[in-house]
């Protein structure tokens, strides 16, 4: 098996409708397209994600009958060949030079980089999510390692990339199967393998769906969710 470079990980269920523009925004990249594998897990689709997959060009289209988003991501881990390993959401799309951007940050001293999805918001709804990115996510880590003396990190599932020898040192992504699943990955490589940054300007699109019912709950939920995992036994 030809071992590539970088491995790109997409988990999706029931996509058939996003998954192309994903891959698309793949193919297209500022690295040359041999320097990376675009791998698909298909997380029990009762559409035709798999069939759109394949047709837009993923090098692996793997399925997974066992339901969760960190399940997916660690299978595609297991298929994949890539020295680093790129998640990127079946609903989002990553500039041209994303995977250039995730190359030249991650260093022997940088582990994991992670960065925010751009919903597309307008008005005042965009300020508050600028304030969000730029501000609250990148300083809550250094407040609470100050405070409560436990290293952490924030890492957006969506849109994070991470050595494979660290994944292989936590013994695999935590099995989880939403909400938590990204805090988890933050809490387990921070505390046991070494720095995570979270990079503002390491931006993918996304779909607003996350927020279909309103933007405050979702990430009261999200943030609720970050500080529980934070000072769970678990993942000390």
């Amino acid at each position: 098996m030809e071992k590539k470079k970088i491995s790109v990980v997409i988990p999706a269920l029931n996509e058939e409708k996003l998954i192309i523009k994903a891959i698309q925004s793949l193919q297209h990249q500022s690295i040359d397209r041999d320097l990376f594998e675009i791998i698909v897990i298909d997380n029990g689709s009762t559409d035709r994600t798999v069939f759109f997959a394949k047709e837009a060009g993923a090098d692996k289209v793997i399925i997974e009958k066992q339901k969760g988003t960190n399940i997916a991501r660690q299978r595609g881990v297991t298929e994949s060949t890539g020295e680093i390993i790129a998640f990127l959401d079946a609903d989002c799309q990553a500039p041209f030079d994303w995977l250039k951007h995730i190359e030249s940050c991650l260093s022997d001293e940088i582990i994991l980089i992670s960065g925010p999805y751009d919903h597309g918001f307008t008005g005042i709804t965009k300020y508050f999510d600028y304030i969000y990115n730029h501000i609250f996510i990148p300083i809550i880590p250094r407040v609470l390692s100050i405070i409560f003396r436990k290293k952490s990190g924030v890492v957006i599932g969506g849109n994070f990339a991470v050595w494979r020898w660290a994944i292989d040192k936590i013994g695999g992504l935590p099995p989880l199967v939403f909400y938590g699943d990204d805090a988890a990955i933050a809490m387990l490589i921070a505390r046991h393998v070494g720095k995570i940054i979270f990079d503002p300007t390491l931006v993918v699109k996304s779909t607003p769906r996350r927020f279909e019912n309103g933007t405050i709950k979702p990430i009261i939920k999200y943030v609720r969710t970050y500080f529980k995992t934070y000072f769970s036994k678990e993942y000390k």
